[in-house]
């Protein structure tokens, strides 16, 4: 039912990935929309997406989904939500997401007085970083792991209380014109004037 014509090949899909063919304000705009018709509470939107977002920190990409579903249900938020709010990592917000939970899990083992340490260099590429994490895998990923959903943990408080306001806003603005759309088809059907 919601195939496409003519699917795309593989070369396109990862064009989507980094600039969708529809733009981003469109994408934006339709995410938005399928975020205020989901049939929940505005807290459990509000937590989902925060779950979504905070799980975006940490570094393991392919559970990035996974985790957020299972938070999501252990913690009674909206699972569609979770996924959603997942999309908040994406190709051109990774590299300062990871760099933040980098920096945070370092200073925290220095902190503890704890060896590993991420010494990234300061104009670092892929293939650098590539390199160190083979070399050093400790190194990069314990305190990435610790800094990541720890500052994920940080940052929930503050994007529910951002996506509370956006959804109830969204969802109250919704139903006034649902009630309004209603009230002018029973004013049509009766014959009543404003």
């Amino acid at each position: 039912m919601f195939k496409r014509r003519t699917p795309r090949t593989v070369l396109q899909n990862i064009r989507e990935l980094f600039w969708p063919s529809m733009g981003w304000v469109r994408a934006a705009h339709y995410t938005k929309h399928r975020v205020v018709r989901l049939s929940d509470s505005t807290q459990k939107i509000a937590f989902g997406l925060a779950i979504g977002v905070a799980i975006s920190f940490t570094p393991i990409l392919g559970t990035h989904f996974v985790q957020a579903g299972f938070l999501a249900y252990v913690l009674r938020a909206n699972f569609l939500a979770a996924l959603i709010g997942t999309f908040a990592g994406n190709p051109w917000t990774f590299p300062f997401m990871w760099w933040a939970a980098i920096s945070l899990g370092s200073f925290i083992f220095q902190l503890l007085g704890l060896p590993a340490e991420a010494a990234l260099p300061e104009h670092a590429d892929f293939w650098v970083i590539w390199d160190l994490i083979k070399s050093e895998p400790y190194r990069i990923f314990a305190p990435w792991f610790v800094g990541g959903y720890l500052l994920g943990a940080l940052t929930v408080p503050l994007t529910y209380s951002l996506f509370y306001r956006l959804v109830g806003s969204a969802q109250a603005a919704r139903k006034k014109a649902r009630e309004n759309r209603l009230h002018k088809v029973a004013r049509e059907v009766t014959g009543q004037k404003k």
